[in-house]
């Protein structure tokens, strides 16, 4: 009996040793990581001084930096802001010359229409912010292959509707005069159903309106609340993973 104990006792602490190990393995070389939650926030039609003064400081009081599509004429008329916008650490990216249909410009004035469009909001936001923009994201989403294959000649990484852009739909609110509780909750909705389908990076796309600032009141620190990172796209994930698409 004694002996029975003994190679009992033997057989529990080699298995307990083997369970630690095997554990200990899967920490260091199997274990999968936890995703990095992500909220890309964007900005288009801009820029807009009188929604900005709101929004801005909206951004500076939770440490967000945003990525703002902006068209460029707007950009020559408030130059300074922009610069203010740039410094501040926000992204200011290609959103047009005057959110002009990039489909009806093709088709009516072919490709240097577009190539002359694109250089002159590019050269507007050199001009305020001494950089290039690297991102293209066309008015109402409105592209095509042949105009696609025009951007990336000029050096644009294209922001596209579901791939990666998520549209938040604030405008449709606006022209419906719908509350903003319809669009927080629109929101909160869009990203649950994409945890479920095990996506934790969210490409938000709103505009510079005031339903969106009344919004982002709540939704940010909502959002901040449920573990996500607010990151522009130019920045690396913490596994070294462009956030930019």
């Amino acid at each position: 009996m004694k002996y029975r104990l003994i190679i009992f006792g033997i057989f529990i602490f080699i298995f307990s040793m083997l369970v630690f190990d095997a554990w200990i393995f899967s920490l260091v070389f199997g274990a999968e990581r936890p995703a990095e939650k992500t909220i890309i926030l964007n900005f288009d039609d801009g820029p807009r001084p009188a929604v900005l003064k709101e929004l801005l400081p909206l951004l500076e009081k939770y440490n967000v930096q945003a990525n703002f599509f902006v068209e460029g004429d707007m950009v020559s008329a408030n130059k300074e802001l922009i610069k203010k916008m740039h410094g501040a650490g926000h992204r200011i990216e290609n959103h047009s010359w005057g959110h002009e249909n990039f489909k009806k410009l093709f088709r009516e004035k072919g490709a240097e229409a577009v190539k002359l469009n694109l250089n002159k909001a590019d050269d507007a936001i050199f001009k305020a912010t001494g950089r290039h923009p690297r991102f293209f994201r066309p008015p109402l989403w409105e592209i095509n292959a042949d105009i696609e294959q025009i951007v990336k000649s000029l050096g644009y990484a294209i922001m596209k509707l579901d791939d990666p852009d998520i549209n938040t739909m604030d405008y449709a609110d606006t022209s419906k005069h719908r509350s903003p509780e319809v669009l927080i909750e629109r929101v909160k909705n869009f990203v649950a159903k994409r945890e479920t389908q095990n996506k934790f990076k969210h490409v938000l796309v709103f505009h510079e309106l005031p339903i969106a600032v009344k919004a982002l009141k709540i939704l940010i620190p909502y959002i901040q609340a449920q573990g996500y990172k607010f990151v522009r796209l130019d920045e690396k994930s913490s596994q070294g993973e462009k956030n930019g698409f």
